[in-house]
């Protein structure tokens, strides 16, 4: 799966801010029951224009609050950061720039709220869902917005019926790797 990559410590340091934020379980709600759909991402709506169009500037104490929503299953990750020092007297455009993924949802000197949706599933499940061979894997977000292996079941997609092998190429979310696995026994 190709994941797409940004140069600089800024973003690695991110990852890891996700990623301790997503282990210390700062989801904002439970999963209920497996997603069968295919991801829908809703529209993209225009930026948030008002302090860009007063010329407002970033300030070099800024604070920065990023919500991932995950689309497959409908849970929010939201992390506090530190703007980079590079980002200190920017304008809007430099920091939409800058944050070209996210969708910046107010911006003032002293604090930036932005929102990325992303279609994959958050890291509190485990997916049931194939490999680029057509092996039937577990999967789990491991990075945001990329899904890892983590385990290989040893067995073919050609070996389903019809609707449980359209529901692994989309990925079939699960709270627990046990209940993915009953799920695969069960199909």
């Amino acid at each position: 799966m190709k994941r797409l990559k940004k140069t600089g410590s800024l973003h690695g340091f991110l990852l890891t801010v996700c990623a301790v934020a997503l282990a210390v379980g700062l989801m904002t709600e439970t999963a209920k029951a497996p997603e069968l759909e295919a991801p829908t991402l809703s529209a993209t709506q225009p930026p948030a224009v008002g302090a860009a169009e007063q010329g407002a500037k970033v300030a070099a104490a800024c604070e920065i609050i990023q919500t991932m929503a995950f689309t497959r299953c409908g849970h929010s990750v939201t992390r506090r950061v530190q703007a980079p020092e590079a980002l200190a007297g920017a304008d809007f455009a430099a920091v939409q720039d800058y944050y070209s993924l996210w969708q910046i949802e107010s911006f003032a000197p002293e604090r930036i709220d932005m929102r990325r949706e992303i279609p994959l599933f958050c890291p509190i499940h485990t997916v049931a869902g194939v490999n680029e061979a057509g092996d039937v894997v577990l999967l789990r977000n491991m990075y945001g917005d990329g899904m890892a292996v983590v385990k290989d079941l040893g067995r073919s997609l050609d070996g389903f019926a019809p609707e449980a092998r359209e529901a692994l190429l989309l990925g079939v979310g699960f709270d627990t790797e046990q209940d993915a696995e009953a799920w695969l026994r069960e199909h």
